[in-house]
């Protein structure tokens, strides 16, 4: 905790000082820059870089669109694999488990009362 104070102060520290030093700069006064109009004109081939900007953005979005749908299909076949691998029990099986549970129950209650008939007749 006393470090995280610690980096706190040093932070609004730092921002103090940039702050003092922005407003020390000098102004720079816009009105004072003459702006020639053959100086800013564009070159031909920025219509082609834009144009080929745009082509690219386009093939971007519609290459990942098909990534991710691949990706998805990838998911469902590994999803689909490892449902295969869980051992499902199958109905029979557990009936018979659910059997067995009931024969052991009522095992362990015959075993009781001759346990008790034993003990009465001692």
């Amino acid at each position: 905790m006393f470090s995280f104070i610690l980096e706190i102060i040093i932070f609004v520290s730092l921002s103090v000082i940039v702050y003092l030093l922005a407003r020390t700069l000098p102004r720079i006064d816009d009105s004072a820059i003459t702006k020639d109009p053959l100086e800013f004109r564009t070159h031909w081939l920025m219509a082609y870089l834009e144009k080929f900007d745009e082509w690219l953005k386009i093939f971007f979005e519609k290459f990942l669109r098909r990534v991710k749908v691949w990706i998805l299909k990838l998911d469902n076949v590994v999803s689909e694999r490892l449902s295969r691998f869980k051992k499902e029990v199958p109905k029979d099986l557990k009936l018979q488990r659910e059997e067995k549970k009931v024969l052991e129950e009522t095992r362990e209650e015959i075993e009781e009362e001759i346990d008790e008939e034993l003990g009465e007749q001692k």
